[in-house]
């Protein structure tokens, strides 16, 4: 359905529409007593749209509130004579559909996005003079890479109550834009996160032993991160996610991903640190048939398998060298090349990554690329360990207590105070992980329904000055690189330090022998230069 109205905004322009925004700006100034620059701007915004709707109804002769199909075309016509192409899909009394072939602000809007929070504002606050409510759903986005854009206005808060969007009340006399409570922003973002869990589980057998995630945000750090993912989850920034192992890197990942436009796209989760260096490129990139000895078929990598998606890269942290700059270039140009092939190949997706130890620090020691590191850390989120959000144990232990009684059959539903306050007074270096595993370990030696006694004297402890776990993969890589090295030097000394002999010996390039010297910081007992 296309709209014809189009008489009241057929002389505005761009430049006077962003000019009631000026005019507007300098009325209320003055008299504002809004808290915040974004709580101003909505209200400029909303005496804007105010404006434009008193003119649509000059021209037209309307009075009284206006039917849905009367406000359909009357956003419709002022984002068209604007340079948009926008058009009414269906209205209703439950819900306004529009959709957009062109955005009017052309390309500046990939690089503001939040300019469609403007619209939404435009289109929400019409909708909630006239008919009280309205929450505004952005589908499709143009700024953020779909070809064309698909906005649903709910008119009705019990239909709209699934959608995600801004909310906008009107109290008879003015607009009120409402903030997503916590609770609220949680329930949504638990309902994104089981959808996901469904589509894994993939058969019914799966679906019964599977668990369905969760997420407690009781303490405020917690809700605060969960209003962060709130607002990057639909951009294309890739995501830095740091913490301690245990913490839950994983789903929150996988809230990110489910608060996007993406969560019909796959989810792809790869672990970097438990993937044999050489086969790391493969895994992420893909071989065509013949690359090496195993290669019997052409693979895709993970990158493809998660085109139009989310790749979560955990323990990033882990990546040699080589992968480091092949994982660069697809960051910065969307483009990468399987393992053996010559072929470039473009894909389009979204890269969260984790680590749970200091990147800065580690490209202040070398060991990781600085300019991947800021690749990735275009929105840094830290996940605080469970110690310091004390606050979220009680409903953690809640909410596996109730997991188990289902897995097991048993019911044990209950903890005394005397245990809870032992958890709560636990370091827990391992974090929610380890919570689940002590917590389940006293859950099955409960004699009675109530858990009197956590089996904290079953973890093993590890004693250091600074009460930190041991990093078991630093210590591997550690013993891995004394060995390699004592290898090195063995075969330089029995080559009287002949590079070229070296490399033949150990079935390396002769480049590829200097840069293990100058890693490891080996000596030679002759000099040779590496062939260009």
């Amino acid at each position: 359905m296309t709209t014809t109205h189009r008489n009241a905004f057929s002389n505005l322009t761009p430049e006077e529409f962003l000019q009631t925004f000026i005019n507007e700006a300098r009325r209320i100034a003055p008299f504002s007593s809004c808290s915040s620059l974004q709580s101003f701007i909505q209200q400029i915004v909303f005496k804007s749209s105010a404006c434009w709707e008193d003119k649509y109804r000059e021209v037209e002769r309307l009075t009284g509130p206006l039917t849905p199909t009367q406000y359909a075309e009357l956003i419709v016509s002022l984002k068209n004579s604007i340079g948009g192409d926008f058009s009414v899909v269906s209205s209703s009394d439950k819900q306004v559909m529009i959709h957009a072939n062109r955005c009017p602000f052309g390309t500046l809007v990939h690089s503001a996005p939040g300019l469609c929070h403007m619209t939404s504002s435009i289109f929400g606050g019409m909708a909630a003079r006239n008919f009280g409510y309205a929450k505004v759903e952005l589908r499709k986005r143009i700024a953020l890479g779909s070809d064309s854009c698909d906005i649903c206005i709910h008119l009705d808060p019990v239909s709209g109550e699934a959608a995600l969007g801004d909310e906008y009340f009107s109290d008879g006399h003015q607009v009120i834009a409402e903030v997503r409570a916590p609770n609220e922003l949680q329930r949504i973002i638990e309902q994104r996160l089981h959808a996901l869990w469904t589509n894994d589980a993939g058969s019914h057998e799966l679906s019964r032993i599977s668990e369905r995630p969760r997420l407690v945000a009781e303490s405020e750090s917690m809700r605060s991160l969960l209003r962060a993912v709130e607002k990057i989850a639909d951009t294309r920034a890739t995501v830095l996610l740091t913490g301690e192992t245990g913490v839950g890197k994983e789903v929150l990942a996988k809230s990110i991903h489910g608060m996007s436009s993406r969560l019909q796209k796959p989810f792809i989760a790869v672990n970097c640190g438990s993937l044999p260096a050489e086969l790391v490129e493969s895994e992420l990139f893909g071989h065509e048939q013949g690359a090496f000895t195993d290669a019997k078929h052409q693979r895709q990598g993970r990158f493809e398998t998660a085109n139009g998606g989310t790749l979560f890269l955990d323990e990033v942290d882990s990546l040699s060298s080589k992968a480091q700059v092949s994982l660069l270039r697809v960051l910065q140009e969307g483009r990468f090349e399987r393992v053996g092939g010559h072929q470039s190949l473009t894909c389009d997706v979204r890269v969260v990554a984790a680590s749970n130890r200091n990147l800065a620090q580690l490209v202040e020691q070398g060991e990781f690329r600085k300019d991947l590191f800021f690749r990735l850390n275009v929105v840094p989120l830290y996940i605080p360990p469970l110690r310091e959000r004390v606050e979220d144990i009680a409903p953690l232990v809640k909410m596996l207590l109730e997991r188990f009684a289902r897995r097991y059959q048993k019911p044990v539903t209950e903890i005394t105070p005397a245990a809870m306050r032992t958890l709560e007074e636990y370091h827990w270096p391992g974090n929610i992980r380890e919570l689940e595993n002590v917590l389940e370990r006293s859950f099955l030696f409960a004699e009675e329904q109530t858990i009197r006694h956590i089996s904290l004297d079953l973890i093993p402890q590890v004693s250091t000055a600074d009460e930190r776990t041991v990093d078991l993969r630093a210590l591997k890589r550690a013993a891995a690189d004394d060995v390699e090295r004592r290898i090195l030097q063995d075969c330089l000394d029995r080559n009287a330090g002949d590079v070229h002999a070296v490399a033949d010996a150990l079935g390396m390039t002769p480049r590829a022998v200097y840069q293990k010297i100058s890693y490891h910081g080996v000596s030679a007992s002759r000099e040779a230069k590496p062939n260009a």
